[in-house]
């Protein structure tokens, strides 16, 4: 009968093999070789690397999965939702947004300003801030804007009717 032939595999240090790997690699790219090592280690640290290989493998998957949804009207709508929020968000100018949040009272601002025995101002007082100049403008930039609106919605309504 015949005999099995013995295999014996010496085990492996994987240690030492990187080390005469990187041992034979040239010293000009060491600097470089050190922040890669580095940002591997940060990304293996928080899971990025993780993250990136189920990714990959679920390939397929995501891919088909991403399509379908960016396939939908809703997410087509919110992209552009989105786009249109940033404009916007990006012509006005903060310095307007700074003097809105210095102006606002602060309690509204710290919760351990508020007081709740601290009384309402009176519709007299309230009135008469609404109808400061300042709050004429302010109010008037919010009637354009409902306006434009209205002006949307009226011309979407005749759009579907007609």
């Amino acid at each position: 009968m015949a005999k099995p032939i013995q295999l014996d595999i010496p085990a492996r240090n994987r240690e030492a093999e990187h080390r005469e790997t990187l041992a034979k690699l040239p010293v000009e790219h060491a600097e470089a070789l050190a922040d890669l090592l580095a940002l591997a280690e940060d990304l293996r640290r928080h899971n990025v690397i993780n993250t990136l290989r189920g990714a990959v493998g679920a390939g397929g998957e995501l891919v088909t999965y991403v399509a379908e949804a960016m396939a939908q009207p809703e997410t087509a709508r919110g992209m552009r939702n989105l786009i249109a929020l940033g404009k916007l968000l990006g012509s006005i100018n903060p310095e307007l947004l700074e003097t809105v949040q210095r102006s606002l009272p602060r309690s509204w601002r710290d919760p351990e300003a508020r007081d709740d025995t601290t009384k309402a101002p009176s519709l007299w007082k309230v009135a008469r801030t609404l109808t400061s100049p300042p709050a004429r403008r302010a109010l008037m930039g919010v009637g354009v804007v409902l306006a434009g609106v209205g002006l949307y919605m009226a011309r979407d309504k005749a759009t579907r009717n007609g």
